[in-house]
C-alpha cells in the first residue's frame, strides 16, 4: 500500500436502490440480516458495465478469494456485504451474535477495511481484497463496530460501514438522519497558504487550512495523492500547465475530497494516477475550474454522491471510463460547461444522475462513445433523469485506439445516448461522424431488468454522417413519451422518426417501420485492450485569468454556480475548423 499522505480514490457504485432522497435528507442504507444458511445471499451484480450488464454478467462472475482479519470457517448463519467502488452495501448491517459476515469485492478496484470503532480485528488489507475476492468474520460479541476503506474515505466520511451486533435486532432504529444544506454565501476571506514557500507539500497546506483559506501551489511537479477533509477551502495552482500532480502510475488519486463541503480546485493538472485525477465524494458544494486530467486509470473529473457542483473550463483525456462523471445524485444541481473530453472510453458518463444537471457548451470528441447518461441498479437513486444536454459539439466518438471499460466498448460509435433515461432534454447539439448512431434513445438492459427510456425530448439538433442512423430509438414495444422535432438529419430508425414521435401534434407511422434492434447498436467486448498509460499529452491549455491575484471563493452551495448559463439562449454550435 502506498505510504503517501492522502492516497486513493475512484469510481463509486452501490447496488441498493433506496427511495429518492428529499431536500435535506441523507439516506442511510441499513439492513437487518436474514440468515439464509451456508450459501448466504451473495449478490452477483457487477458495476463494471453501465449498459448491457446482462450481456456480460457471466464473464464477470466473481471468484471467492482470500480471507482477512481473524476469519472463521463459514457458519450456518451467513450474511453478505457487497463492496463496490465507493460503498459497503448495506452500509449498516444489524446481526445477532454468532453470525458470519462475508464481504465480497464486486467493484473494479482494490479496497481495504480498517476498524475505526470496536475491539474486534475484522479488517483486511488491500493486497488481499482485490476485485472478485472475499473475506469473512464471525461476530460473537454484542456491540457496534464501525469500519472504513482508507483508500476511498476516512473514519468519519466517504466509504464507511457499521456492524451492529445485538440480541434484539428489532430494537435498532432505521430512520434516516437529516443533514440540512446551508445555502449561505461563503466568502474567501481567510489567508493564503503557499506551497512550497510555507509548506513543502500540498497535503501539509491542506491539513493546515481553515474555512475561507486558499492553498496556492507554485509551479512544479508534485508526487502526491492529496486527501481533503476541510470544508470551504480553495486549492489553486499558479499555472494550469506547470502546476502538476503526477501519480507516476503508483498513487491512486490526485485529489480525493471526501465529505468536505465547498472545496474548489482550480488551475492545475493531475496526471498518471491509478484511479482518478480529481474526485469529490459525499459533498454538498464542489467546483473544478481550469483543470486538466491526463491518463488517469478510471475518471478524469469525478463527482459522486454529491450535490451542488460545477466543472468548467476543464479537460479530461486518456481515461478508460470517462473524462467527466457525475453520478448517484438526485437532484444533482450541477453544471458542466466550456469543457472538453477526448481520448477516453466515454466522454461523459452519469449513472443515476439528474435533476438540474446541465451539460452545455462543451466538446466531446474522439472517445469510444460521447455523452452517455444512464440508469443502473448498481448505484443509488435510479433511474437517470432530467439531464439537460444543450449546445455541445459531439463528434468522432468511434475511436478503437483509446482505453475503454466494457461499457464504452459496448456503446462504441455513438454520439449521445440516453440509456434508460427519463425526461432528458437533448437540444441544439452539433453531432457528426459516428459509426453507429448520432443520438440514440435506448431501453437499457440491467440484469433481469430493463430501464425504459421515456419522456426524452430531442429537438433542433444538427446530426450527420452516422453510419447506422442519425437519430435512433430502441424501446421494447411502444414509444413511452419520447419525441423528436426540428432536427437536421438524413436517416433514422425507426423510419420517419419525427412523424412517428413528434414533440407537438399527432403521430403517424409504426415503430416497426425500419426499426433496428439492440444488436445494431452494441459491439463485442472481446477486443485487445488499450493501456491508458500510452495515451498522449494534450497541448497546453488555457490557464485561468490572474491566478496570483484573482479573489478566491469556496464552492459552497450558496456560491454556485459561478457562471450564469441561460440554457434557452445557447445557440446551435458551428463546426470547428
Amino acid at each position: 500500500m502506498d505510504t503517501h499522505v492522502g492516497t486513493v480514490d475512484h469510481a463509486g457504485q452501490g447496488d441498493l436502490t433506496p427511495p429518492t432522497p428529499t431536500e435535506g435528507t441523507t439516506q442511510v442504507p441499513i439492513q437487518v440480516a436474514k440468515h439464509e444458511g451456508a450459501r448466504g445471499r451473495l449478490r452477483s451484480r457487477r458495476p463494471a458495465v453501465l449498459v448491457m450488464a446482462a450481456l456480460v454478467l457471466l464473464l464477470l462472475a466473481p471468484a471467492c478469494g482470500a480471507s482477512g482479519g481473524t476469519a472463521k470457517p463459514l457458519s450456518s448463519e451467513v450474511v453478505d456485504v457487497t463492496v463496490l467502488d465507493n460503498s459497503f452495501n448495506p452500509e449498516t448491517l444489524v446481526i445477532t451474535p454468532g453470525t458470519t459476515v462475508r464481504w465480497t469485492n464486486k467493484g473494479k478496484l482494490d479496497h481495504n477495511s480498517i476498524v475505526a470503532v470496536g475491539d474486534l480485528k475484522f479488517g483486511v488489507d488491500a493486497k488481499d481484497f482485490g476485485p472478485g475476492k472475499s473475506h469473512q468474520f464471525t461476530f460473537d460479541k454484542v456491540g457496534e463496530y464501525s469500519y472504513y476503506c482508507s483508500l476511498h474515505g476516512t473514519a468519519e466520511r466517504g466509504m464507511t460501514g457499521k456492524i451492529v451486533v445485538t440480541n434484539d435486532p428489532k430494537s435498532v432504529g432505521t430512520t434516516p438522519g437529516t443533514q440540512p444544506v446551508n445555502m449561505d454565501v461563503v466568502k474567501g476571506d481567510g489567508v493564503v497558504l503557499k506551497v512550497p514557500a510555507q509548506f513543502p507539500t500540498i497535503q501539509g497546506a491542506v491539513d493546515a487550512a481553515k474555512a475561507g483559506d486558499m492553498v496556492l501551489v507554485s509551479k512544479g511537479i508534485y508526487h502526491e495523492a492529496v486527501k481533503v477533509t476541510k470544508d470551504n477551502i480553495v486549492i489553486r495552482g499558479e499555472d494550469r500547465n506547470e502546476t502538476v500532480l503526477d501519480g507516476e502510475f503508483k498513487l491512486d488519486n490526485g485529489f480525493l475530497v471526501s465529505g468536505a463541503n465547498g472545496v474548489a480546485i482550480e488551475n492545475m493538472t493531475a496526471k498518471n494516477y491509478k484511479v482518478n485525477g480529481f474526485f469529490w465524494t459525499g459533498v454538498k458544494g464542489y467546483r473544478g475550474s481550469y483543470l486538466t486530467a491526463i491518463r488517469n486509470g478510471d475518471y478524469g473529473l469525478y463527482g459522486f454522491d454529491s450535490r451542488y457542483g460545477q466543472f468548467d473550463h476543464s479537460l479530461g483525456t486518456g481515461s478508460p471510463d470517462a473524462g467527466f462523471y457525475i453520478g448517484q445524485c438526485y437532484p444533482c444541481d450541477a453544471l458542466i460547461t466550456d469543457s472538453e473530453s477526448y481520448l477516453n472510453g466515454l466522454g461523459y458518463s452519469g449513472t443515476n444522475a439528474g435533476g438540474n444537471l446541465r451539460i452545455v457548451r462543451s466538446t466531446f470528441r474522439d472517445n469510444r462513445s460521447g455523452i452517455v447518461p444512464n440508469s443502473g441498479s448498481y448505484e443509488k437513486y435510479p433511474p437517470e433523469r432530467e439531464s439537460t444536454i444543450v449546445g455541445n459539439i459531439v463528434y468522432g466518438n468511434s475511436r478503437r485506439d483509446v482505453p475503454a471499460i466494457n461499457a464504452a466498448l459496448l456503446l462504441e460509435g455513438d454520439g449521445i445516448v440516453s440509456a434508460g433515461g427519463i425526461d432528458n432534454v437533448i437540444e441544439r447539439n452539433l453531432v457528426y461522424d459516428h459509426d453507429k448512431a448520432g443520438i440514440l434513445l435506448l431501453g437499457f438492459p440491467d440484469g433481469d431488468k430493463v430501464w425504459d427510456v421515456t419522456g426524452n425530448k430531442v429537438r433542433d439538433n444538427d446530426v450527420s454522417d452516422s453510419r447506422v442512423a442519425d437519430l435512433a430509438m430502441v424501446t421494447k414495444d411502444e414509444n413511452l413519451g419520447n419525441c423528436f422535432s426540428g432536427n437536421v438529419f438524413k436517416s433514422s430508425t425507426p423510419a420517419n422518426i419525427e412523424k412517428l414521435a413528434p414533440c407537438t401534434g399527432p403521430s403517424a407511422g409504426s415503430l416497426t417501420d425500419g426499426a433496428l434492434g439492440l444488436a445494431s447498436y452494441i459491439n463485442a467486448t472481446d477486443r485487445p485492450p488499450v493501456d491508458f498509460k500510452t495515451m498522449p499529452d494534450p497541448p497546453a491549455q488555457t490557464t485561468m485569468p490572474d491566478p496570483l491575484s484573482a479573489p478566491w471563493k469556496p464552492a459552497a452551495p450558496g456560491n454556485l454556480p459561478t457562471i450564469t448559463v441561460d440554457v434557452a439562449a445557447i445557440p446551435l454550435p458551428t463546426k470547428p475548423s
